[in-house]
């Protein structure tokens, strides 16, 4: 069976809350990958700043340092339905595939380093 989702995301149509029916159009969209998000606010808008961290040099001198590749700028009831939205995917995810550590964990044998 194909996934909906996709088929969506391609230009199909969704029902969106109130009997809308949404059409998506992904055919020009741009991808990015982030693993940060900076976020700020003001009174009526969230602002979130993504984009890559890279972590270098010794443990005593680690430097973090962000390129921001996507700014997204939100009024703050569409923010709290994405923070609801993601909520809930991540916990459709975890009931599926189990928890996600926020933590890497060391591999199984491997030791930690002596301080």
């Amino acid at each position: 069976m194909p996934d909906e989702r996709a088929d969506d995301a391609a230009g199909g149509a969704q029902q969106a809350p109130g009997g809308t029916t949404l059409r998506v159009r992904g055919q020009d969209v741009k991808t990015s990958y982030a693993n940060m998000c900076l976020l700020l606010s003001t009174r009526e808008e969230m602002i979130m700043d993504f984009g890559l961290t890279l972590v270098g040099g010794p443990a005593e001198q680690r430097e973090a340092n962000m390129t921001v590749s996507n700014r997204i700028i939100m009024g703050l009831p569409a923010a709290k339905r994405l923070a609801i939205a993601l909520s809930q995917a991540i916990q459709r995810y975890e009931n599926t595939f189990g928890v996600i550590e926020l933590e890497p964990r060391a591999p199984a044998g491997a030791q930690r380093p002596a301080r």
